[in-house]
């Protein structure tokens, strides 16, 4: 591979990327942190579904002679969709307060005494 083939492929992936990206998002509702758990969870799935969806749909493109692996695609992809990043990290609040709490609800530690 040469470099103008690697530049080439990263500004393609790049914008095909960010292309997806941007659709996904446009169909979806904007992210709400006053909605449901189970709406949030839903939503989240729906749209990390679209992108796998997505992703098996320009899959055979990527992969040919790729000197990128990827990585230009997947960073667009996932920084063209913020909802996608708010959706995420709101449910992993959500799992880390959860854990904190069943870990508050452990029995105390036994003394060596």
């Amino acid at each position: 591979m040469n470099t103008s083939r690697s530049i080439q492929v990263s500004v393609t992936h790049t914008v095909l990327g960010i292309g997806i990206g941007a659709v996904i998002e446009a169909v979806l509702p904007k992210f709400s942190r006053d909605a449901s758990l189970a709406n949030q969870v839903f939503e989240t799935l729906v749209q990390v579904g679209m992108n796998g969806a997505a992703l098996a749909t320009v899959s055979g493109l990527l992969r040919d002679d790729d000197p990128t692996f990827g990585i230009p695609f997947s960073m667009a992809l996932f920084h063209s969709q913020p909802e996608l990043a708010m959706r995420i990290e709101s449910l992993s609040a959500v799992a880390k307060g959860k854990v904190a709490q069943a870990a508050q609800r452990t029995a105390p530690l036994v003394s060596a005494v």
